[in-house]
């Protein structure tokens, strides 16, 4: 009589589980199409569902089209011209180092979420269902038109590009293209068609979870974005490249996020009762913990042309340049208004962030997505020690110290692996610490989500007034530059460039680049805590709200802004906090319409500054080819004159043979 029940609530959590595992499996379907055939890994895949559920909503609620036809509509627009664009961007992408493809595809993320909520506003979109609600019931269960689509999608999806992968010649040439397209054309197959194939396919089956996802969530391309990101743990079961598991992963994990929540309501730790909606994170971190690392090897690696190191002024432009800031930032009450003196205090605090993420990424070449989640740590652990007693400058300390640990945490991907996948397991970590230690009572709370963060009196010094708050952040922020060119110059900082550029040929060299990597993060997390609890000092609060200060979808936003700002130790991160934070307060930058879309320029500029080289790289090989057929084109026309002996044609013709030889070697 046991097994009745016992298969009755199996039977309650297998339908809405495949369902989950559907949606899962398309999203990450279109992922693993595109990085497979291409080697890029799309961070803007959820950008683009939620702008195809944002097309199915214009037309379908606002133009008042019937569904199919606005489902059309939409796959056309974000779909199939969305691919086209993708192709385009991937193929100026083709060579660029892994630090500037996530930087490229992180800012078409994040131009589209800022689109989209400028345009749509932040509050949630509800839609009608518009697939068949009816159905038939398997136990107590009611089994829709609706599931039944989406898992009917999902499995024909995952036969349908099995076959092509295996049997046809173009999936075989999909597959080809991204280690050699030069190989590949050889063969007689243009690799411009097969990319433009594969991008395609992925972001069609973006737009289709998309508008799939619409009548179940409502659109919100926040909530869209984070369950894209979810199904990234899909694709890490399919080690980014198998599909069949892939799918196994996706119906493994649809049934984990089913089943769990039941078994999880009444638990009092946060974390077991926030464990249903991380399952897709936690798979995702211990796939790379745990996989071997020769079955998840970066794929178009050979073709990738050396990342560009961080870049110094000489000395004679250094020292005059800083002291010239010193005196800037000392001068700076005298001329600031005392209602934007604090503004300037919180840029302060994310320019030692920027300069933390820096350091990791220019000086090391490693990549974090997951950097506001140690400013966040640095923030609630210093309210939680002033709170107990501690003096300001041991609170910061301590709450430094804290954030090491996750530092090194995040590090333990990037031992084992490189390149995306250490962004990847970022990106996840981030979204992992939001959504289970913000929560907790080690950080913010359930309660009010929030901790007071007051700002000090040192010494007899009170720091409490916004010109006193301005002086401490500025001495902050100081220690913070001191200490990256102190990294820079020191034998840690040998290291961090000579891992950045082999970090095979500095294991030849006896170094241990396992430290390394450790020690760069655990000091990036460092100062990125101090920054995080200068930023908390100005509203003397620190807050773990969703889009909040701390939010994982901030971090996004840095790295493409630190980017266009340029390789600087110093001056970029001060220019991108400057760009962030402080240049709002002006005008024409302080309008509704800037604060709107400045995660489009954001992002924009975060794209023009990725494919730049490349652009650069083919108006000079343009230049170089016209080069090399200025002589054929001489001889073309010396040959044209009647009178003109052998003679004379010849010695025409090597000259400049050899003037274009010289030249391209050059």
């Amino acid at each position: 009589m046991r097994d009745v029940p016992a298969v009755s609530e199996f039977l309650d959590y297998l339908v809405p589980g495949l369902t989950i595992g559907s949606i899962y499996a398309i999203i990450a379907l279109g992922l693993v199409i595109t990085y497979k055939t291409t080697g890029i890994f799309n961070f803007a895949h959820g950008g683009l569902a939620a702008t195809a559920a944002y097309m199915f909503h214009q037309f379908r609620v606002e133009q008042g089209l019937p569904w199919g036809w606005a489902f059309l509509f939409s796959l056309l627009l974000v779909g199939v011209l969305g691919g086209l664009i993708m192709e385009r961007l991937a193929a100026l992408l083709a060579q660029a180092p892994t630090v500037m493809v996530v930087v490229a595809t992180v800012g078409l993320l994040v131009l589209l979420q800022s689109l989209m909520t400028a345009i749509y506003g932040a509050a949630t979109l509800r839609d009608e269902p518009y697939l068949p609600s009816g159905g038939f019931r398997l136990g107590h269960v009611l089994v829709t038109g609706a599931d039944i689509i989406q898992i009917g999608v999902a499995l024909a999806a995952a036969i349908g590009l099995t076959y092509y992968f295996a049997r046809t010649r173009s999936g075989k040439a999909m597959t080809a293209i991204v280690d050699d397209p030069a190989l590949l054309s050889l063969q007689k197959t243009n690799p411009t068609f097969v990319r433009r194939q594969a991008w395609l396919l992925g972001s069609c089956f973006a737009a289709v979870s998309g508008m799939f996802l619409a009548p179940v969530l409502g659109i919100s391309v926040n909530t869209m974005i984070l369950l894209v990101i979810a199904a990234y743990g899909a694709a890490a079961v399919g080690r980014f490249e198998n599909l069949p598991l892939t799918i196994g992963g996706a119906v493994v994990i649809g049934l984990l996020v089913s089943y769990l929540p039941s078994q999880t309501r009444t638990a009092g730790s946060v974390f077991i009762s926030t464990l249903p909606q991380n399952i897709p994170f936690i798979v995702l971190f211990l796939v790379f913990v745990f996989t071997p690392a020769r079955l998840l090897t970066a794929r178009g690696v050979r073709n990738v042309r050396r990342m560009r190191p961080m870049r110094e002024f000489p000395r004679r432009v250094t020292v005059p340049g800083l002291g010239l800031l010193l005196a800037a930032g000392l001068a700076g009450p005298l001329l600031i208004p005392e209602t934007d003196i604090l503004q300037y205090a919180s840029g302060f605090g994310y320019a030692m962030i920027f300069a933390s993420l820096g350091m990791l990424v220019w000086m090391s070449g490693q990549i974090s997505l997951c950097q506001m989640s140690f400013a966040a740590v640095g923030a609630a652990i210093t309210g939680h020690m002033l709170a107990h007693g501690q003096s300001w400058p041991v609170a910061v300390l301590i709450a430094g110290l804290v954030a090491v640990p996750f530092g090194a945490v995040v590090a333990i991907p990037a031992i084992r692996l490189s390149g995306i996948y250490v962004a990847v397991a970022t990106f996840g970590f981030g979204i992992v610490v939001q959504t289970v230690f913000f929560p907790s009572d080690l950080l913010f709370g359930q309660t009010t989500n929030s901790v007071e963060v007051p700002r000090p009196v040192i010494l007899g010094i009170n720091f409490t007034t916004p010109k006193g708050y301005y002086y401490l952040a500025l001495m902050s922020l100081a220690f913070v530059l001191a200490v990256v060119l102190l990294v820079r110059r020191s034998q840690l900082g040998k290291l961090l460039r000579a891992m950045s550029d082999s970090p095979v040929a500095l294991d030849a060299h006896g170094a241990n680049t396992t430290v390394t990597r450790v020690t760069v993060f655990c000091l990036a997390a460092f100062l990125a805590a101090l920054g995080g609890a200068t930023i908390a000092g100005v509203p003397e609060q620190a807050s773990g709200l969703v889009g909040g200060t701390y939010s994982f979808t901030v971090s996004l936003v840095l790295i493409p802004l630190l980017a266009v700002c340029g390789r600087r130790p110093v001056l970029s991160p001060l220019l991108a906090a400057a760009a962030y934070q402080v240049i709002r307060i002006y005008p024409p930058f302080d309008s509704r319409t800037y604060i709107d879309y400045q995660g489009v320029l954001f992002g924009a500029a975060a794209i023009l500054a990725a494919v730049w080289p490349a652009l650069n790289l083919r108006a000079v090989l343009g230049k170089r080819a016209n080069e090399r057929r200025g002589p054929a084109r001489l001889r073309a026309r010396i040959d044209e004159l009647p009178n003109a002996s052998a003679g004379l044609a010849q010695t025409a013709t090597e000259k400049p043979t050899l003037v274009g030889a010289g030249r391209s070697w050059s």
